[in-house]
């Protein structure tokens, strides 16, 4: 009752979803072979743009029927697979109308270009009406399914409310609270929250997120009969483990259905699972950072989008290559060690900006007062000094100081990403002397392969404190997917014109 979608709801809309679209298939095209059975003045259009139409079925559009059996083939592969990585079954990733809505929407829109790829390179007699026509109606279904049936939950909640089981939360305190607050937010639970039980007399009458705490778990017997509490959470912390013991035995003997939320928040992980052995109930917190089909797919992504980009930009990675050796002494690239993807050190490449043979001291200093004393931004300081880059350091080359206020520099870790050593997005790569200064949490991290932009770089280049720069790289870690990345690459561009803190 208290998963966000239920196997039934996945199982069903993984039919209506799969099933359907087969039958949309179908659909379109046999409208395609028989377009008599439309309108009239919608059959005369058709003729004015000189589409075959008539009383009987049109011979080329006959083709599209006989291929039905190669587009089933393909359709029931494709369509499953691309439901599946855009999460459109994983409820928290859709926890609300609109963003179950977009990556269904996605997913139809990769699969519908992956078939028309797969067809492009196979069988190309497919008529492009029916596959609009095809792309249309599934759209249709598979959104409008969901529509439907958002609106009817409203819409039974608004009118049968009085059925919705009444819950009571055990522990007012910071489990309970996060408790509820989800509880409150999503629409599936289905629930009445009707108060808190906690023993603390402080909290008696007060409200947490809106709910109050109605009495002690010393009367936790008499609230369960006289509220006709169907469900108890027990939110209670670890120290008070006989407590929990108690409300749990004394629901079970009520007929009241037990939930226990474990006080591990600070362990909390998106991808934890409730597992078990012998009995034993077990909690997996899933492999940390990015891994699995979401791995896979980011690496097959950052490897086609940095070859083409390396490809396009060639004549000007060249050009640059000559400004800066024609500038100054030294190598086109700068090598520096980074350290990587769960502490891997690797040499990161960049386009000289500096002098050759340059003192990182400077460097040194400036990074360990901004972890240190995790510095921020000084909002009454003079624009130029509103970063937490070096402002004017003297290393810094002619050419030097346009590509790097253009990010040009950047350009030549398209050679790691090839490598493997970094990622398109991800967070900052770090120098070994600036992780001598973390804290534990700081080194999260190295969970994931470092980027060529992240979050921190749209969102505060350059004008944020180091803990907040951390903060923004593991949200991304934990949300992670395609079309985050894309995101933020196409945010990139803006951030570097705008000049939000770059030098």
């Amino acid at each position: 009752m208290l998963s966000q979608f239920s196997t039934r709801r996945i199982v069903g809309f993984f039919l209506i979803d799969w099933l359907g679209t087969l039958g949309m298939l179908v659909l379109a095209a046999r409208l395609r072979a028989q377009f008599w059975i439309l309108p009239a003045g919608l059959t005369s259009l058709l003729r004015d743009l000189r589409i075959p139409v008539g009383g009987v079925p049109d011979p080329v559009a006959l083709r599209d029927l006989v291929s039905l059996p190669l587009l089933f083939a393909i359709v029931s592969i494709i369509w499953p697979f691309y439901l599946i990585v855009f999460s459109a079954y994983d409820g928290r990733r859709n926890d609300r109308l609109k963003a179950e809505l977009m990556n269904v929407f996605l997913a139809i829109c990769a699969s519908s270009i992956t078939l028309a790829a797969t067809l492009y390179l196979t069988y190309r007699g497919i008529a492009r009406v029916l596959f609009v026509m095809f792309f249309v109606f599934d759209v249709a279904l598979l959104l409008g399914s969901r529509v439907i049936l958002w609106t009817a939950r409203k819409r039974w909640r608004i009118e049968w409310h009085s059925r919705r089981r009444n819950a009571l939360v055990v522990g007012a305190g910071l489990v309970g609270q996060n408790t509820v607050k989800e509880l409150s937010k999503h629409s599936w639970a289905n629930i009445n929250l009707v108060g808190y039980l906690d023993d603390d007399p402080n909290r008696q009458g007060q409200k947490f997120e809106g709910v109050a705490v109605i009495g002690t778990l010393d009367q936790l017997i008499g609230i369960v009969k006289g509220r006709n509490i169907d469900v108890a959470v027990l939110a209670l912390p670890l120290r008070a483990h006989e407590r929990v013991v108690y409300a749990a035995e004394t629901c079970q003997k009520l007929s009241v259905r037990v939930y226990v939320i474990p006080d591990l928040f600070a362990l909390s992980f998106p991808s934890a699972t409730l597992d078990g052995f012998g009995g034993i109930p077990v909690i997996d917190l899933g492999e940390p950072g990015i891994y699995g089909w979401r791995r896979s797919l980011k690496r097959i992504f950052d490897t086609v989008a940095a070859s083409t980009v390396l490809f396009l930009l060639s004549p000007i990675l060249l050009l640059l290559a000559a400004a800066i050796k024609l500038d100054s002494e030294g190598p086109v690239f700068y090598k520096q060690q980074r350290v990587g993807e769960n502490g891997r050190l690797f040499y990161m490449l960049k386009f000289r900006s500096m002098k050759s043979g340059s003192d990182p001291e400077p460097h040194k200093k400036r990074v360990a007062h901004l972890i240190e004393q995790n510095a921020g931004i000084d909002p009454e300081a003079a624009p130029s000094e509103r970063t937490l880059k070096l402002v004017n350091d003297p290393r810094v080359t002619r050419v030097g100081r346009f590509i790097r206020k253009t990010s040009l520099d950047e350009l030549a870790q398209l050679i790691n990403v090839l490598r493997g050593e970094m990622s398109l997005v991800g967070p900052r790569p770090a120098i070994s002397y600036e992780v001598e200064l973390y804290k534990d949490w700081h080194r999260r991290r190295f969970e994931a392969i470092p980027g060529m932009t992240g979050m921190w770089q749209v969102k505060g280049r350059n004008r944020v404190s180091f803990d907040e720069m951390v903060r923004m790289d593991l949200d991304y870690i934990q949300n992670q997917s395609i079309w985050l990345d894309i995101k933020i690459l196409l945010l990139t561009p803006m951030a570097v014109l705008t000049g939000r803190g770059a030098g």
